[in-house]
């Protein structure tokens, strides 16, 4: 006989019901017709599960949630695209597509027709990352500018969109190859200078000489070889933003001009007689620290100042490793889109996806996307998983991490426990026993994809004890 492809045979279902009701005595049907079925006694549990594994199906009991846990839903909802979701409840004013829900079913269940319901969907759905896709408002706002899931970035990033909304200077710091363009360009697109241009200036890469005229023009003859007048990147930056990169480069000489020009909003071209007027927003970066710069006497105090209105620190990607996976697999699905190749893409091992964490990647976002790039253009036709060994193959310096503990330099800031056998586990300094214990947990239940039993083993505790400790029944 043909295989049975309105069967849910091999498929990965989790049931998410917070009270321990009804829904729960439907595992042993679903599981005898050749479901997984996992249990979730909460969103965060379920988010767990669909860090670990492709989940098609999610059957919720919304009888069992507060009002403020439909935010969760949605998010969960967001997160896990392709899914089927079905919701269960007593009421029958549940919309399934007001809701962007598969469907509504009225409580008690009938088994008989939710089988036939779960039979009668699209099936088994491709693996996809979705499992890697970031979620919150936050994340949502900033989607098609910057890409994160770690905690520290969203705590780094939490107050940006406030920083966009007014016309106010951002002094961004961080080492090279943390993003500071992206996040100036995201900004400027969610500031009220969004409808004019974005210009971006590297004053490391001018030289001395020139970068005066590249900031402010010139007049026709103003010296030898101007043949025409030329606007300057003030002047084409004009009702938009002006990105000054790498500012701590700047020449002293010129630091005086600018400053004037930030107060006033006008300056003359190089050779001018006539004012010019600017309205703009001006946004600077630097991977100097200013600070001794200005102890230093190579950068102006009052300059540094007026620069340093609104600032916000992007940290290297040592220290926001849950990030790699997320920006791994964008880069590669980039690359192979620019390439031409056509999907299945082929996909990062969870073997390699660990190793690539435990990289230093000293040249942080733009050291990564630039070796996934490597691994896209070199990658035989054939393969349909990266493996360690193909990273290696292509990154030999990668031999010397595989199996080691994520390195010491990539400890947060500030004291606090490194759990070395379960490498990716810190506790911050001043935790409370109760978070301790609820990360110790949930990373239990991540490593064993949920499996309570599994992860009640490893934590030197009894099922009962961990059910309880989730305040399941």
């Amino acid at each position: 006989m043909g295989e049975n492809n309105n069967s849910i045979q091999g498929l990965n279902l989790v049931i998410i019901d917070q009270h321990g009701s009804t829904v729960r005595n439907l595992k042993g049907l679903l599981s005898l017709a050749g479901a997984q079925v996992l249990l979730a006694g909460d969103f965060a549990t379920a988010n767990l599960l669909l860090d670990q594994q492709a989940i098609q199906i999610f059957l919720l009991d919304v009888d069992s949630l507060a009002e403020e846990d439909f935010n969760q839903f949605i998010e969960l909802r967001q997160r896990a695209e392709g899914a089927r979701f079905i919701l269960f409840s007593e009421r029958d004013n549940l919309d399934a597509a007001g809701l962007q829900v598969e469907a509504c079913l009225k409580k008690p269940i009938d088994p008989k027709g939710l089988m036939q319901l779960l039979q009668q969907g699209p099936g088994h759905t491709e693996p996809q990352h979705h499992a890697l896709r970031p979620v919150g408002p936050l994340v949502d706002t900033l989607r098609p500018y910057l890409l994160f899931r770690s905690p520290l970035m969203h705590r780094v990033l939490g107050l940006l969109p406030q920083m966009a909304a007014n016309p106010h200077s951002v002094l961004l710091t961080g080492e090279t190859g943390t993003g500071k363009e992206m996040v100036a360009r995201a900004i400027h697109a969610l500031s009220p200078f969004k409808s004019g241009p974005f210009v971006a200036v590297n004053c490391g890469a001018i030289p001395e000489s020139l970068i005066e005229g590249e900031l402010f023009g010139h007049e026709k003859g103003a010296f030898t070889g101007a043949q025409a007048m030329r606007r300057g990147k003030f002047e084409l930056a004009q009702n938009g933003t002006l990105f000054l990169d790498e500012m701590g480069e700047m020449p002293l000489a010129l630091q005086a001009r600018l400053l004037r020009v930030l107060e006033e909003r006008r300056f003359f071209r190089i050779g001018g007689e006539k004012e010019v007027l600017v309205h703009l927003r001006i946004l600077t970066a630097t991977q100097v620290d200013l600070e001794q710069a200005v102890e230093k006497g190579l950068f102006r105090e009052d300059l540094y100042y007026r620069l340093n209105v609104l600032r916000l620190h992007l940290p290297p990607l040592r220290e926001r490793r849950e990030d790699i996976p997320l920006l791994a697999w964008h880069f590669l699905e980039r690359a192979f889109e620019e390439m031409g190749r056509k999907k299945p893409f082929p996909l990062l091992s969870e073997a390699t996806t660990e190793l690539l964490q435990r990289l230093p990647f000293k040249g942080n976002v733009r050291e990564l996307r630039n070796l996934v790039t490597r691994l896209a253009a070199m990658l035989p036709p054939e393969v349909s998983e990266i493996s360690p060994e193909i990273l290696k193959l292509y990154y030999p310096e990668s031999i010397r991490f595989l199996n080691r503990p994520f390195p010491q330099d990539s400890l947060p800031e500030g004291g606090g426990i490194w759990e070395e056998k379960k490498p990716g586990i810190w506790i911050p300094q001043g935790t409370c026993l109760e978070e301790a214990e609820k990360i110790l947990i949930q990373e239990a239940l991540r490593s064993h994809g949920g499996n309570r039993t599994h992860a009640a083993k490893e934590l030197g505790i009894g099922v009962r004890t961990l059910r309880r400790k989730l305040n399941e029944s």
